[in-house]
């Protein structure tokens, strides 16, 4: 775990069932960590481990996009291709509610192609009943908004 994301690790542990009920708190949280991680000039090698937050947390709602995912999504432009690739495992090996969030943001910047193979991930992710229904149903709202269902 990246020294900076400990803190809000420890928060959302303690927090995991009301997480919601201080999102305040929770989305200060977040700003202090991000700003933290900016003074320290921490750059690309903070996505893998804010995906991995995520993931193990995988019903909490990071914001909308929120700090972190600002955070991450100002490296893509640069490091397209790493932030796909980590965005793309992530999502295949452990989805997340805010992963697949993140996934419909490059579909809606992808070529055609691109944004087809992540279509038929969210697609995956939509129709795996052994996943939580609300990944399910996420996946769910992103497709129909790709108008793919």
């Amino acid at each position: 775990m990246n020294k900076y994301l400990e803190p809000l690790a420890k928060w959302l542990e303690e927090n995991k069932n009301e997480w919601w009920s201080a999102e305040g708190e929770f989305t200060l949280l977040q700003y202090d960590i991000v700003d933290k991680m900016e003074a320290a000039k921490v750059s690309i090698e903070a996505i893998q481990p804010i995906l991995e937050l995520m993931e193990e947390y995988p019903l909490v709602e990071f914001g909308s996009p929120g700090p972190l995912t600002h955070f991450i999504e100002s490296f893509y432009e640069e490091n397209k291709t790493l932030y796909e690739n980590l965005l793309e495992q992530s999502v295949k090996t452990k989805p997340a509610v805010h992963t697949i969030w993140l996934l419909n943001r490059v579909i809606n910047v992808s070529e055609e192609e691109k944004a087809k193979e992540y279509i038929q991930i969210m697609k995956s992710i939509y129709n795996d009943k052994t996943l939580h229904e609300n990944i399910q149903a996420s996946a769910k709202n992103f497709l129909e908004y790709q108008e793919e269902l």
